[in-house]
């Protein structure tokens, strides 16, 4: 080996091991893209833009939002799973996004395994709301127009066979009914919309989805589908009090390309737990909706892989019974 191919080996070595991939002490060391999978101003872009807007004070640098929304959330995060693994883009996840988009192969390549799960920071149960003046104040309004009228009461979700249509055909099965599911795409402000403009009956949606219309006395929650009653909303009842044995919920988590340095990626899960503890977060959240939740990298990991496991056996029966398709 001569001096010169010597010489551009140590050079090449040199910026190596003092590349910020390796040497990580410093990060960040610029602004964050934060990628949004869901249209702007829906439940989930606003409850994250928040989240993001605290977390920068842990940083020290801004987290900036981008919309990149399409294929129920698919679009953006196959975007961040082809971003550069150095931790400068982020982005969130969805129910849909771990369950509806692999399950139904909406996108070709599409594959948790390109991400490394940062953290999940809200989980939400799902709700059934109406508008403040509807004739359906009570789960019993809705189950019995049902019954009189199959296949009229319009229901609102954000896709065939998603987080807030499967729901639904849970409480159809079980309540010997049947709903007209209209699916709006864009997400939650669509839904808010159409259920302020009386273009459909009611909306299955998460609680911080529909919070804004609650806080201005536009909408009721006439159901939560959880175990318990809501603390925000005891005089609230379940499903699961009305017979019906369906819960369910909603989660938001954070995530980066696989292959970010281990130091960035812990940095990361740190400050989204400063950020979830904060309390000028839970009191933002408190106000907004709730959902407090805070699970770590690992956990979230599991909590994925538990939910993928238990949801695709549902949806494989659904298939099976001619409910949805695949």
């Amino acid at each position: 080996m001569n001096f010169r191919s010597s010489f551009i080996s140590i050079c090449t070595l040199f910026m190596a091991v003092s590349s910020p991939a390796v040497f990580a002490g410093d990060y960040p060391e610029k602004d964050i893209k934060h990628i949004m999978p869901w249209g702007a101003g829906g439940g989930t872009d606003t409850v994250m833009r928040s989240f993001m807007k605290n977390m920068e004070k842990e940083l020290g640098r801004k987290i900036y939002t981008v919309n990149i929304d399409g294929a129920k959330s698919g679009l953006g995060v196959n975007e961040l799973m082809s971003s550069p693994a150095d931790g400068y883009t982020i982005g969130s996840l969805t129910y849909d996004s771990i369950v509806t988009v692999p399950y139904f192969g909406l996108l070709e390549n599409y594959s948790l395994d390109k991400l490394e799960f940062i953290a999940t920071v809200t989980i939400h149960p799902t709700v059934i709301a109406a508008h403040i003046d509807s004739k359906y104040k009570t789960v019993e309004d809705l189950i019995n127009e049902a019954k009189k009228a199959p296949g009229q009461v319009k229901v609102s979700n954000v896709g065939f066979g998603g987080v807030w249509h499967l729901p639904m055909v849970d409480l159809e099965q079980q309540a010997g009914v049947k709903f007209d599911h209209i699916a709006f795409a864009g997400g939650s402000g669509e839904q808010r919309e159409a259920l302020l403009k009386r273009e459909t009956d009611l909306a299955c949606m998460s609680l911080g989805g529909i919070f804004p219309l609650i806080k201005a006395d536009k909408a009721r929650i006439i159901a939560v589908m959880s175990d318990d009653r809501l603390a925000e909303y005891p005089d609230t009842p379940t499903l699961k009090e009305k017979g019906y044995d369906a819960v369910w919920g909603s989660l938001r988590s954070i995530a980066v390309p696989r292959g970010v340095d281990p130091q960035i990626t812990a940095k990361l899960t740190e400050a989204a737990e400063k950020t979830a503890n904060s309390t000028e977060w839970k009191k933002w959240l408190e106000k907004n909706g709730g959902g407090w939740s805070f699970v770590d990298s690992e956990g979230t990991r599991n909590y994925v892989e538990s939910l993928q496991k238990k949801v695709f056996t549902q949806l494989d029966q659904l298939v099976a019974d001619g409910v949805i398709t695949k």
